[in-house]
């Protein structure tokens, strides 16, 4: 008996029918362009208005290979619904989790900031953005690198390979050839690299800023053994200087409020009550 016809029989007295996995969520590789087989996805063979018997349409959760923890994960939620011990799960218009699959690869993505920067790699094996040796992240609906493949570990771009969109529909045509730039990147990551140009140099400044403590802007020094620490230049201090301008306009400073800076702060009376005055704060006292 073929499956197709155990499935037909089955489904309509199930409680749920949960389809995993790409091929049975979309049809995948078997049912990709030119295929002799007639190959379709479980929600394809039972159509648009079937039912279980408990009222549930086709629940979808793809994957090659799944998660096996978005399967887990989807099948307690179901379970405690219709045991009438929780609310139905949200799920999307094609029967997907919502929960697992609303966010694109790219915004879980380890390697995003670099796309943010501009920064790309020009080989498999390094650190930055993948979208320009064929990553398709930024348009394909998984949560493999937030949640990883297994036990939590790894995920295809934690690993240092691209997203083929294997969790999506139009899998595998619309996503081939395999490890070629898609179309819309040599677009977006053009604009990425002039824009991530300046944001990347702006944040080296913020980072030299932030590596130092505010002992040594004073004295000039760093005493780190590791090797040698440069101080900022008169360009970087007159960036400073206007940076924390902006940076404490309406707030408090740290450190202490002008003209107490030479009073002794002993233990039993740290300064004044009003010195934890924070008026920026809405007036209440710091505790």
């Amino acid at each position: 008996m073929p499956t197709a016809e155990w499935l037909r029989r089955l489904a309509p007295g199930a409680a749920a029918v949960i389809a995993i996995g790409t091929c049975a969520t979309w049809g995948g590789i078997p049912a990709a362009e030119g295929n002799a087989t007639g190959a379709m996805s479980v929600m394809d063979f039972l159509g648009k208005d079937f039912r279980s018997a408990l009222g549930l349409p086709v629940i979808n959760i793809p994957g090659c290979a799944p998660v096996g923890d978005n399967f887990t994960e989807t099948v307690f939620a179901v379970l405690l619904y219709l045991q009438g011990l929780g609310p139905l799960p949200s799920f999307d218009e094609l029967g997907r989790p919502a929960w697992l699959f609303s966010e694109t690869v790219h915004r879980g993505c380890t390697r995003a900031g670099y796309y943010e920067e501009g920064t790309f790699a020009r080989e498999y094996g390094g650190p930055e953005c993948l979208v320009e040796i064929g990553c398709w992240g930024p348009v394909v609906n998984c949560n493999i690198v937030k949640r990883g493949a297994i036990n939590h570990m790894g995920g295809c771009m934690k690993a240092g390979g691209i997203c083929i969109g294997c969790t999506m529909p139009g899998f595998p045509d619309k996503f081939t050839p395999f490890y070629k730039a898609p179309p819309g990147a040599l677009i977006s990551t053009g604009f990425s690299r002039g824009v991530g140009a300046v944001i990347r140099r702006l944040r080296r400044l913020s980072n030299f800023h932030a590596n130092r403590e505010r002992r040594w802007d004073v004295l000039e020094h760093v005493p780190s053994g590791w090797g040698h620490a440069r101080t900022a230049n008169p360009l970087e201090k007159t960036m400073k200087f206007f940076y924390e301008k902006w940076q404490y306009f309406g707030g408090r400073r740290p450190g202490r409020p002008p003209g107490t800076e030479e009073r002794f702060w002993g233990a039993d009376r740290p300064g004044r009550a009003e010195d934890y005055l924070d008026r920026t704060a809405g007036g209440g006292r710091m505790s």
